[in-house]
């Protein structure tokens, strides 16, 4: 199985800190930013409403490298962000913040030695969901908070998938090896899913999902398969293989797809690709960007926001399509350190997004002296 650039990493480091105490960090995101009387006021034009733009609204410094790792949007004014933590001797246990309003908290997170949550979704408040891996034992758990408690629903072998709510008793995990279906009180295996990844959910009957160049479908009965292998982007001068990374399933009648040609040490390009209820198409392309992060998200506005890797001492850079076209967005830039997005998040019923993710210097060695951030777009 080819994994995604953040558990390449965080493998990478394992082995790493064993022989040199150097930590390879997780994935992440990047790129750009006299007081008048009352009758003067009064008087002035309505100044324009600012221009939304990405910002940093948490930073969390510390010795032991935090990053944060996945983020989950659960209301309007309300979020988790899960944070990894790596010292020169082990990876520690993984933490985890809560957007309550404006302000950003700790919050309780049964974690153990070794893990990392690698991605998080949820339906509501009080249903969250997260997927977290062991380095050290090649074991996934996917977990699931009511409100009240985190509970472990399950243990997978392998490595990490993603999982799909739709509801407390109603859910999908896409794994190494297969799909599983939750439905409240056990996970069973559903046949016809081999291979399948991140997928988008419709209602129970309508789930979509990727599997290398193919999208397939659930109908409520059974799994089909399309392949878009012809529609994603090939290379000459760099070695290749072109997949898809994410789905969206926005309505039975227009459905996104996002890839990338995976080109050699420098990724991409990416290609955002579309389903009009009756077939596939390629409506945009950027050759400039490198492989995309983990899930498409809609931006609010009838846009999709696509967030990209970093290599090395190279930022992240975040995608926004709009109009029929894919343009680069500005992200913070901090003297002296790369911006990095593991991330992103939709804000539901909002024109906002919550993006995490870590900092790191530009230069020395990588993956030592990191700083977690959370960002977030519109007000």
């Amino acid at each position: 199985m080819k994994l995604t650039s953040r558990a390449d990493r965080r493998l990478a480091a394992v082995a790493a800190l064993a022989c040199c105490a150097i930590l390879v960090p997780a994935v992440a995101l990047a790129a750009p930013a006299g007081q008048r009387t009352p009758e003067r006021l009064a008087a002035a034009p309505a100044r324009p409403a600012a221009t939304p733009s990405w910002k940093i609204v948490k930073t969390v410094r510390g010795g032991n490298n935090p990053a944060f790792t996945a983020v989950t949007a659960t209301g309007r004014r309300t979020a988790w962000a899960f944070e990894a933590t790596a010292s020169a001797a082990r990876i520690e246990t993984p933490g985890a913040w809560r957007l309550s309003g404006s302000r950003w908290t700790r919050a309780l997170f049964p974690g153990t030695a070794g893990e990392e949550v690698t991605s998080a979704a949820s339906t509501s408040p009080d249903d969250v969901w997260a997927v977290v891996y062991n380095f050290y034992s090649s074991r996934t758990r996917v977990l699931s908070w009511d409100g009240r408690t985190w509970a472990v629903t399950r243990a997978f072998s392998g490595y990490p998938g993603e999982v799909v709510p739709l509801s407390p008793h109603d859910a999908w995990y896409f794994g190494s090896t297969s799909a599983w279906h939750y439905n409240a009180r056990r996970w069973s295996r559903v046949p016809g899913a081999h291979g399948l990844a991140d997928g988008s959910a419709l209602s129970p009957d309508s789930i979509w999902a990727i599997g290398s160049t193919d999208v397939a479908h659930w109908n409520g009965r059974a799994w089909s398969r399309t392949s878009l292998a012809g529609l994603l982007p090939t290379c000459r001068e760099h070695l290749c293989e072109p997949g898809l990374s994410s789905i969206y399933a926005q309505s039975p009648a227009s459905v996104w797809a996002v890839g990338s040609g995976n080109r050699e040490t420098i990724g991409g390009p990416v290609v955002l690709l579309h389903y009009n209820g009756h077939h596939w198409s390629r409506v945009a392309l950027s050759s400039k960007a490198a492989n995309p992060v983990r899930p498409v998200i809609p931006d609010g506005t009838a846009g999709l926001w696509i967030a990209t890797h970093g290599f090395e001492f190279r930022p992240s850079a975040m995608l926004h399509y709009s109009g029929g076209h894919l343009r680069f967005a500005a992200l913070p830039g901090i003297r002296d350190r790369v911006l990095l997005v593991t991330a992103v998040a939709a804000v539901p019923g909002l024109p906002r997004a919550i993006g995490v993710g870590e900092t790191q210097p530009n230069k020395g060695t990588v993956g030592l002296n990191l700083r977690g951030v959370i960002l977030t777009y519109g007000t």
